[in-house]
């Protein structure tokens, strides 16, 4: 088991958010992280990654305890990340971007940091736009950054919040190429938040279902596109 997430439960002040969380990655694999608007899915991504503390349950990864880890230690160990709402640096270059990863996730890196910042723009086709300012980029093209920078950091395990939000069909089209880009040519394990269906039951291994801060439901995309009580989250009546 290369992650794993157990009884993860989280409190802000008297309101439960995340209740009892279990989760497990295996390696190479992608697992959709999908629920209703206010799930908890943002908020489980927020805990692994160390921006709040659970209050209660255990975080593995690679058989060691990150649960007391600082944002920046768990980078360093392997996990990397992107944000539902773009958070790439507007007035540096794509290439500047990635290049924070690289040097920040730079622990055991064994290319240079330029090396492993071109190397992440080629894998997003975004060798033509390095020296362009991120400001000036689309916003499709500043979310291939931003999944560039996190790849630079050389992540065994990638969290993507909604890389699809916002996109086009086509843009869509090409973001899921890279994602599966990404695990093959990488071997990287991806836990994927997002609610464009089609896509997560398209390259999904496994599914995991959250609704009002509990797991209700985890299996293949065909079990999950048939479990009523997943139904009943998304349409708000069960099924026939």
């Amino acid at each position: 088991m290369l992650f794993e997430v157990k009884g993860i439960t989280k409190y802000f002040g008297g309101l439960c958010v995340l209740q009892d969380i279990n989760l497990s990655i295996d390696k190479g694999e992608i697992v959709g992280l999908i629920g209703p608007n206010g799930a908890g899915k943002t908020t489980l991504f927020n805990v692994i990654t160390g921006i709040y503390r659970p209050n209660a349950g255990l975080i593995r990864f690679r058989g060691k305890n990150l649960t007391a880890l600082k944002p920046h230690q768990i980078c360093r160990r392997g996990i990397a990340r992107t944000f539902q709402l773009v958070r790439v640096f507007p007035c540096m270059t794509a290439l500047e971007n990635v290049l924070v990863g690289a040097i920040y996730g730079k622990v055991g890196m064994k290319k240079k940091p330029f090396d492993e910042a071109f190397e992440c723009l080629k894998i997003l086709n975004l060798n033509e736009k390095r020296d362009t300012v991120s400001a000036h980029l689309t916003y499709s093209d500043r979310r291939m950054v931003e999944i560039a920078r996190a790849l630079a950091a050389k992540p065994v395990l990638a969290l993507l919040d909604e890389p699809l939000a916002g996109l086009n069909p086509s843009e869509t089209s090409k973001m899921t190429t890279v994602i599966q880009e990404i695990r093959e040519s990488k071997g990287i394990s991806i836990l994927w938040i997002e609610h464009k269906m089609d896509a997560v039951f398209n390259i999904c291994d496994r599914i995991v279902v959250l609704d009002y801060g509990k797991k209700i439901a985890e299996g293949t995309p065909g079990e999950i596109a048939t479990n009523k009580e997943v139904v009943e989250a998304y349409l708000g009546e069960p099924s026939q």
